[in-house]
């Protein structure tokens, strides 16, 4: 199995997109703002809660007394370490990105269009890659029957290892719909081998749903997010124990893409998400471990 350990995605990093930062008015210091009224501080849309709301920072009030955090602002959805808040465009989405540090992944989730294309520029400038993706294609099926009446769909995630990301290097990203383009999350990070994939792994869910019954014994459903899990059974070599470890410790918080196979992953493996459990047993020569990662919503 693989990890893909995310990099920040800092506002000095992104020189250029198509979609503008217009969801509200900059926040003003000098403004009084009412119960109710939205601004934009910091990539992210603050709503005021109370009225005479004047000389407030939306980011320093911790305590939430005048301000709450709505949630980032259309343009950085795609980096808010979400899966279901979408940067949505017209016809294309595009970031030009400028990279402080080598990395080698690129991967996208909530993808809805029908054409990917990057392009990455080493400094000098030189393209070193470009590559378009056709996102149009049909769900797996069973026989021939369901081939013919499969509607197509479009691929929504993708995940690109070995992508040359130099230092330096500028990454420009264009999404192309027939008219509405969206993204769930944009990840670029390096990709970190941790050991073989067992065949024990196995898929879940998690749902947050509430179902409970009333005094006639009637049932009714609160409905909530559904998460999924993927429950990871891997060996590595006794040797490499501490080096698992130490990634282990490292990425306990943050939003990661875990993974089992190359390419295009039939079984349902990839999982954008949360590292939820881990435990490795030693043993003389080899070592085997189990891991479970949980979905964002």
């Amino acid at each position: 199995m693989r990890i893909i350990e995310p990099f920040t995605v800092t506002s000095e990093m992104v020189t250029a997109s198509n979609i503008p930062e217009t969801d509200h008015a900059p926040w003003d210091s000098g403004a009084t703002y009412s119960t109710g009224n939205r601004v934009i501080y910091e990539h992210s849309v603050w709503e005021s809660v109370q009225g005479s709301n004047i000389g407030n920072n939306p980011a320093a009030d911790t305590a939430g007394i005048w301000w709450v955090r709505i949630g980032a602002t259309n343009r950085w959805r795609a980096f808010d370490e979400r899966i279901g808040g979408l940067t949505t465009g017209g016809t294309s989405i595009s970031y030009t990105i400028q990279l402080p540090r080598t990395l080698n992944s690129l991967c996208f989730f909530g993808l809805d269009g029908s054409e990917l294309h990057i392009v990455v520029t080493a400094p000098g400038p030189t393209i070193i890659y470009d590559q378009t993706f056709n996102l149009s294609g049909r769900d797996s099926v069973g026989n021939f029957w369901e081939y013919i009446y499969t509607p197509f769909a479009f691929r929504q995630d993708m995940v690109l290892t070995n992508v040359p990301l130099p230092s330096g290097a500028t990454i420009d990203i264009t999404l192309t719909a027939g008219s509405s383009a969206r993204v769930g999350e944009i990840i670029i990070g390096n990709d970190i081998e941790i050991g073989d994939t067992l065949t024990e792994t196995s898929l879940g869910i998690v749902d947050y749903s509430r179902k409970e019954r009333d005094e006639w014994g009637g049932v009714y459903v609160i409905q909530r997010p559904v998460t999924r899990t993927v429950n990871f059974r891997f060996a590595v070599p006794t040797e490499g124990a501490a080096r698992v470890q130490r990634i282990m410790e490292r990425i306990a918080s943050k939003l990661c893409v875990f993974y089992a196979v190359d390419g295009n992953d039939a079984f349902g493996t990839t999982i954008p998400g949360i590292l939820r459990d881990y435990d490795l047993t030693l043993g003389a020569n080899i070592s085997y471990g189990t891991l479970q990662a949980e979905s964002l919503t």
